[in-house]
Order: C-alpha cells, then sequence, then structure tokens
C-alpha cells in the first residue's frame, strides 16, 4: 500500500517541511503503508499525481503547503481517491484537514509585543496565495484589534518565502519615515533576512527592533541575538495527517475530519521593550 506526499518541488531540503514528513512517514510505516513523495509544480506533474491516484500504488495522498486555489486538491478530487491536506482546504473544497493554530500562533506573538509596549508593528507576511499567510494576517489584526491599535495597511508588506524576500521587505520598512520597532515575520527564514536587513542598516535587533518568526525552526535558537518564535509541532502534524489520512482510507465515508494543533511562542532576546532611537 502507499500513499503519496505532494510537495512543491523546492520543499525537500527545507527543514519544516522535512520535520511534516518524518512525522508522517513514521506513522505510515508503523500502519503498514510506503510513502511517495511527489514534487509537484507543473501540469506534466499534476498529470503523474492524477494517473496515481488511479493506480494500484496510491491509497491516499496528504497535501502539503495548501493554497487558495490549488491544482493538486482539484486533481485529486476529480480522481475521486481519499485525501488530506496539511494547513487548511483551498477555496471551495470540503476535505480533511489537519493544521497549526497559525492565527493563534501570530496573535499570541503580537500580544507579548504589545505587551512589551510597542505600538508600530509590522508584519512581513509569506506569499498571499497561501493559506498560511491569511491566517497569519487574522491574528495579526485580531491583536491589534483587541488591543484598540489602529491597522496601518503600510506596516503590512507580502514578501516571497526565503530569506531574500524577508531581507527586501525589511528594507522597505526601514525605509519609510517612521520604521516600526516590532517585526512579526511570517516564517522564520523571512526573519532571518529580516535579521541581514536590521544589521545592515545599523540597528541592534531586540534593543533597536524586535523580531518574531513564525515556524521556530531548529537554528532559531542559535542564531544571535536568538530569535522569539512561535513553534509549531510539525512532526506531531506530519504524525496527525497520516492518522488521518489512514482513517480516510479505511472508512472514506465517515464525517470530515478538522484538526488544529496549539503552538507555543518561545520568547528569546530578539524581542524587548521600546526604546528610544537615534538617527
Amino acid at each position: 500500500m502507499g500513499i503519496p506526499l505532494g510537495v512543491a518541488p523546492g520543499q525537500l531540503a527545507d527543514p519544516v517541511v522535512a520535520e511534516v514528513i518524518a512525522g508522517f512517514a513514521a506513522v505510515a510505516a508503523q500502519r503498514g503503508y510506503d510513502v511517495l513523495l511527489i514534487p509537484i509544480g507543473s501540469g506534466d506533474d499534476l498529470a503523474a499525481c492524477a494517473r496515481a491516484a488511479g493506480g494500484a500504488r496510491a491509497d491516499g495522498f496528504a497535501v502539503l503547503d495548501v493554497r487558495s486555489d490549488d491544482e493538486r486538491v482539484i486533481a485529486l478530487a476529480e480522481a475521486g481517491v481519499p485525501y488530506v491536506c496539511a494547513g487548511g482546504a483551498p477555496d471551495g473544497y470540503a476535505c480533511p484537514i489537519v493544521q497549526c493554530d497559525v492565527a493563534g500562533g501570530a496573535e499570541q506573538a503580537m500580544r507579548h509585543l504589545l505587551a512589551l509596549g510597542h505600538r508600530a508593528i509590522a508584519l512581513i507576511q509569506a506569499p498571499g496565495d497561501r493559506l498560511s499567510s491569511d491566517a497569519c494576517f487574522a491574528g495579526y489584526a485580531t491583536a491589534l484589534g483587541v488591543a484598540h491599535v489602529p491597522l496601518d495597511p503600510s506596516l503590512v508588506v507580502e514578501a516571497g518565502s526565503g530569506e531574500a524576500h524577508g531581507y527586501l521587505a525589511m528594507q522597505e520598512l526601514l525605509s519609510a519615515e517612521a520604521p516600526p520597532t516590532a517585526v512579526l515575520a511570517g516564517s522564520d527564514d523571512l526573519a532571518f533576512g529580516a535579521m541581514h536587513a536590521i544589521r545592515e542598516a545599523g540597528w541592534r535587533i531586540g534593543d533597536d527592533i524586535s523580531l518574531v518568526g513564525l515556524d521556530d525552526v531548529p537554528l532559531a535558537a542559535h542564531v544571535e541575538p536568538p530569535l522569539t518564535a512561535v513553534r509549531q509541532p510539525r512532526a506531531a502534524l506530519g504524525s496527525r495527517l497520516a492518522m488521518v489520512l489512514d482513517a480516510c482510507i479505511r472508512a472514506p465515508d465517515a464525517p470530515i475530519t478538522s484538526i488544529t494543533l496549539d503552538t507555543r511562542l518561545m520568547i528569546r532576546r530578539s524581542t524587548a521593550p521600546p526604546t528610544a532611537r537615534i538617527g
């Protein structure tokens, strides 16, 4: 029996994705499945995915990093095989979901920054087609609303997904007439890029500007200063994906399952109360 994981081509080297895959594979093996990794980024790959879905070598699929209009999910739904989505369901599709509470984690990070005294808090978003980006913005906006702090659209910058994108987004924020005193980044990679831009500008992370990431990859605790970050239980996410998919394969007519895993804010030295800045 086989259960493929659909991942974007560049994600196999991503430590965040690797943890999810490890958790998924461990449970899948316990339950007698072989795991197939299918990098999907083109029409040809989608066709291969559909062929696998129609063949005996695939009992069901798990789809990572789901987009709001995800062709992978469309192909699987049309093929009529069991599948589960990590991080949410695309628009118009009701399917089993396992996700981390990104909105709650972002809100928790924002409450931390607000409690320190920050009011000009920027958001560097991951690409807008990612469901996690919507969830991050929701948590950001909710915390500002609860604190009665107006949401300033100029403090919200949509970036790509890598360090270079975080660097450019942070440069944009630092070039403003009144730069933010704190930044929430939609991923640790974006936060690491922002760190480079902050240092290059001659500012001190934590002292001059606070920074929070939204993954807590292992490196986050070892950069200088250590990065305050929202820890997402990625191995547990993978494990639950495999459990839910197994249940869908064995009982395809069972009610649709939606599971949300709690996140945890890891407070480190990249966040501190705002101070008066000179220059």
